[in-house]
Order: C-alpha cells, then sequence, then structure tokens
C-alpha cells in the first residue's frame, strides 16, 4: 500500500443490501438511494450506477451540485434534490430533469416563475411531522398545496421524515406516521394526488412497514450499517467500505513514558508501539483517542494516545510480527464495526464515513 491509506469499496455489498432493502418493503414500494454527501463518503457516481444496476428507482442527493454530478456521468434517473433549490437553479434544474423538495409557498413561486416558458418543474412538498427540520408546518400544507396547483409546476410527490426511527421504543414514529397521513389526506382534499408518498429513511424501513408507502429513502442501511442492533434479525447487511491503512514506523518505549500530544496515555509495562500514517486530517477522529482498537491480522490493538492531524498510534505490543509496512483494518472488513466506532466517539457511524478525506483513495470491487 502506498497510499497513507485506503478505502476498499465492495460493490457486490452495496448490490446485495439493496436487494434486502427490496425484499423487505416488496416489488410495489420504490426503493430511492440516497447518495449524498459523496454516498456517504463511499463515492456518488460508482454507488449509484450500481444502485441503478441492482434496480433502485430514484437518487436522492442534498443539493444541486450534488444532483449535477450524478447527471454529468450520465445517469438517467429520477434525481430528488432533499435540501432543495433557489430560484436561480430554476432553469438548469429543468435542464437536467431534476427534482427539488419545496416546503414553502413563497420559495415555491419564486422558484416557478424562475422556470422557461413552456416548461414545467417536477417537485416533492415536504410536510413538517414533529422533526422540525425542513418542512411545512401542518398551518401552512394547505396554502403551499394550493400554490403548487397553480404555478407551473408537477407535483410528483409528497414527503416527510422520521426523528426517531432509530430508537425502536420511541412512540414518535407511529404519531409522525399520522400526522403524515394527515397531510396526505388534506391534499387529497384540496385536489392533489401525489404519485409519490415517502416517509421512510433506513431505520423507518426497518421499523414499520406502515412507513414504505410508495417509496423509502435508502442511505445507511444500504452501506451495510444498522440504524439500531434490534434491526438485526431484520435484515442481514454487509459492509461496504473497509478503511486500511499501514504501519510506517514500530519502536518500544519502557514504563512510565507517555504517548502523543497532552501525555494522555502512559506506558504500565515496556510497550512496543506501531504509528500509523492516518490522522483526523484524513478522517480518522480524535475522538477516538484512547478510545478504539484496530484490527492487524486476527489481533487487534488498541490506539493509545491523542490522535493527531496525520498520525495515530496503537499498541502492538500483544501482537506479533507488527513492522513498517504491516497492513492495519481501521473499519469495516476484519475491522471494528463503523457504528460501534461512532459511538466510542460520541457521534453515530454516519458521520465515520462521510467524513474519509477525499485525498484518501477509493478502491472500488466487484460491482
Amino acid at each position: 500500500m502506498t497510499a497513507r491509506a485506503v478505502c476498499f469499496i465492495d460493490l457486490d455489498a452495496l448490490a446485495h443490501n439493496l436487494a434486502e432493502v427490496q425484499r423487505i418493503v416488496g416489488p410495489k414500494v420504490r426503493v430511492c438511494g440516497v447518495v449524498k454527501a459523496n454516498a456517504y463518503g463511499h463515492g456518488a457516481v460508482p454507488v449509484a450506477r450500481t444502485l441503478l444496476r441492482g434496480g433502485a428507482g430514484a437518487l436522492a442527493v442534498a443539493c444541486f451540485e450534488e444532483a449535477e454530478e450524478l447527471r454529468t456521468a450520465g445517469l438517467a434517473v429520477p434525481i430528488l434534490i432533499l435540501g432543495g433549490i433557489d430560484a436561480e437553479l430554476a432553469a438548469d434544474a429543468v435542464r437536467l430533469g431534476l427534482t427539488p423538495v419545496v416546503w414553502d409557498a413563497e420559495a415555491l413561486r419564486e422558484i416557478a416563475s424562475a422556470v422557461p416558458s413552456g416548461r414545467r418543474l417536477q417537485i416533492h412538498l415536504k410536510v413538517d411531522t414533529g422533526m422540525h427540520r425542513l418542512g411545512a408546518a401542518p398551518s401552512a400544507l394547505e396554502e403551499l398545496i394550493r400554490t403548487a396547483t397553480e404555478l407551473s409546476v408537477e407535483v410528483d410527490g409528497v414527503l416527510s421524515h422520521l426523528a426517531c426511527a432509530d430508537e425502536p421504543e420511541n412512540a414518535s414514529v407511529a404519531a409522525q406516521l399520522a400526522e403524515f397521513e394527515e397531510a396526505l389526506a388534506l391534499a387529497e382534499e384540496v385536489g392533489l394526488r401525489p404519485r409519490i408518498r415517502h416517509l421512510a429513511a433506513s431505520a423507518g424501513l426497518l421499523a414499520d412497514a406502515r412507513t414504505h408507502f410508495d417509496m423509502v429513502r435508502a442511505g445507511l442501511v444500504l452501506y451495510g450499517c444498522l440504524p439500531h442492533a434490534s434491526f438485526a434479525d431484520r435484515v442481514t447487511l454487509r459492509p461496504v467500505m473497509e478503511l486500511r491503512t499501514h504501519v510506517v514506523q514500530v519502536k518500544t518505549i519502557p514504563p512510565g513514558d507517555a504517548v502523543g500530544y497532552g501525555f494522555t496515555w502512559r506506558a504500565e509495562r515496556q510497550t512496543r508501539l506501531a504509528v500509523l500514517p492516518i490522522g483526523y486530517g484524513q478522517g480518522y477522529p480524535r475522538a477516538l483517542s484512547n478510545r478504539a482498537h484496530v484490527a492487524i491480522g486476527e489481533a487487534t490493538a488498541p490506539v493509545v494516545g491523542t490522535i493527531s492531524m496525520d498520525h495515530v498510534t496503537v499498541d502492538v505490543t500483544d501482537v506479533p510480527d507488527v513492522e513498517p509496512g504491516t497492513e492495519v483494518v481501521l473499519w469495516g472488513g476484519t475491522g471494528p464495526d463503523v457504528m460501534q466506532l461512532g459511538k466510542s466517539a460520541g457521534t453515530i457511524g454516519y458521520e465515520l464515513l462521510s467524513r474519509v478525506a477525499h485525498g484518501v483513495p477509493r478502491v472500488y470491487r466487484g460491482g
């Protein structure tokens, strides 16, 4: 391995995970593959191509630029822009056949006014069912729907988003489901019958089949990660990303010596250390200092000392045959589970996956 670190992306595992989602939701429910944030760090274009070959019916991204990248790569499939667009991008959205999400009547008027004459922009309307992020409040929904029916736009879908679907005991899923059904009933009263109704993301599609509607937005689950351990008996997933690095130096320190910035770890015995050429600058978070393990062959080694921008130090005293060049797995494959590492870092696995630096090469296998 010549690079400091490499992400190996298993496209066969991705296809397997998509097939699992399709099995769960059944043939009548479309699967929208969420490929925002460079497909959670996995590479948007190769991932999207694999998902489309596997039968995904749509893709979702966060912003116009991410959608444009997919169109430039020649992907002809419905692409949903979850974060919406400004009016200045309306003409380009029509030209590229993109579908922005809209949640505000006044913004919709501005967007529609920028649509070229004789053309129509396809949109999805988003309702806030309690998460209080993006979405029209129930009190503003009727105005939004009526506005949409009067303008040069085509309302292809209505959606919302679940806040706590990854907490199986949380009653809010049922409450948000009820709110969403009320919103759909209101839309029908106003004369809007959207072709696609969608509420569930990865956790929701595993938590409650009532949330499936016409489409599910599968993200994390496609990349082989469980939103909650209790879902393990419902789906069989294969990790898609394996992050590897290698040893660049091995040294032995005596008892009492400390390691790294701030001397946050001190040796209690004669200790053999291995230094790895990856740090928070490449996406291995500083919050894992003294809290994580890596895999070396069939053994594990603890991270010791504070993780720096470009290096991690691990204790290999009990791991035989470690020398410069020895391969190390940071997560995925034979290494730790990225979701568990996220917990250890005080965050979530989503963040670890999506924060692997663009400078870390992605090597694609299978597909």
